[in-house]
């Protein structure tokens, strides 16, 4: 259809009515076709992809549910109402809300750390226009790649992506997630080019997360292979970051996979001047809770139904350690 006559009919009654904001009598006079003509082909036009919404509805939180978890594990936490199931529609409003705050607080020079994954995909996608007052800044990989894994594209089109609205240089961590051994670790952070890298992740000051659950079925862990999916199962495990593994009050697991990694502990993430959690899900509250009681995080953007389920978990744990 692209290339006739119907095509170029079909976008001069969509520009007219979505972008010139003209009644279908006026497109239908101006075109010089019916009324219904006109509605069948904006329809079209919508159907076909050529026309797409999107509904800005994150401008308000939930105040009293920001409150409890606040007064329960002194983190500061925005929670959205829950207006759909829709796993995906709940992560994108959370991301936009966060996009358009969240880099409020970071000052020019800073290096923010991120993982990769779906969240900071939707995150880094709802950043829709570059800010612009930073000019010395720097964002890079908490964490290496799955290898083989389509995550390894994507993450690297999520720095370039934040390096480009930030106006910030970027740089992923060149190596798997999980090696061979603890040799080949100490190798591979011998070579300049890595040890540059996962240094800069460990002395950023701020630190952009979110966290996966320990349940073996939500998870990428699982993409490690059978070996680290029955290893992990004998722990009482809360979630992962990264493929750092915690408990319940956020404490890493010392694992065999543990001296493998390549990735920065979680002491580390905790000594960062900001850590911001964005994590949407009832799978991820216990997860969510793990990092809120063991204060790896300091700010937290939740919708309610989450924030319902992470308050659940706490009530039945006791106080925060």
């Amino acid at each position: 259809m692209k290339n006739n006559e119907n095509w170029a009919l079909m976008m001069k009654a969509s520009k007219q009515y979505y972008q010139l904001g003209l009644s279908q009598d006026e497109i239908a006079k101006n075109l010089y076709i019916s009324k219904s003509t006109v509605s069948r082909l904006i329809k079209k036009s919508v159907e076909l992809g050529y026309v797409e919404f999107k509904i800005h509805s994150f401008g308000e939180t939930d105040e009293a549910l920001q409150r409890e978890l606040e007064d329960e594990f002194g983190v500061r936490c925005v929670v959205l109402p829950t207006l759909i199931d829709a796993y995906s529609v709940r992560l994108n409003d959370i991301c936009a809300y966060a996009a358009g705050e969240v880099f409020d607080g970071i000052e020019d020079g800073e290096t923010i750390a991120f993982p990769w994954g779906k969240t900071i995909e939707y995150l880094a996608a709802n950043i829709t226009e570059p800010i612009e007052r930073f000019k010395d800044l720097k964002i890079c990989m908490l964490n290496g790649f799955l290898n083989g894994s389509i995550h390894a594209m994507r993450a690297i089109h999520i720095v370039e992506k934040l390096s480009t609205m930030l106006n910030a240089k970027g740089y992923v961590m060149p190596c798997p997630l999980l090696v061979q051994s603890a040799e080949m670790k100490k190798m591979l952070l011998d070579l300049p080019s890595i040890r540059a890298i996962y240094e800069m992740a460990e002395n950023a000051e701020t630190a952009i997360i979110s966290v996966g659950p320990f349940d073996m079925q939500h998870t990428y862990l699982t993409e490690l292979g059978a070996d680290v999916v029955e290893h992990l199962r004998q722990f009482d495990g809360a979630g992962n970051l990264a493929g750092r593994t915690y408990d319940i009050n956020g404490r890493e697991f010392e694992t065999d996979l543990t001296p493998r990694l390549m990735s920065i502990p979680l002491e580390e993430l905790a000594r960062k001047r900001l850590r911001v959690c964005i994590a949407v899900g009832e799978h991820k509250a216990r997860a969510i809770v793990g990092m809120m009681r063991g204060r790896i995080i300091n700010r937290l953007y939740t919708d309610a139904n989450t924030a319902r389920a992470i308050l659940r978990i706490q009530a039945g744990l006791g106080a925060a350690k």
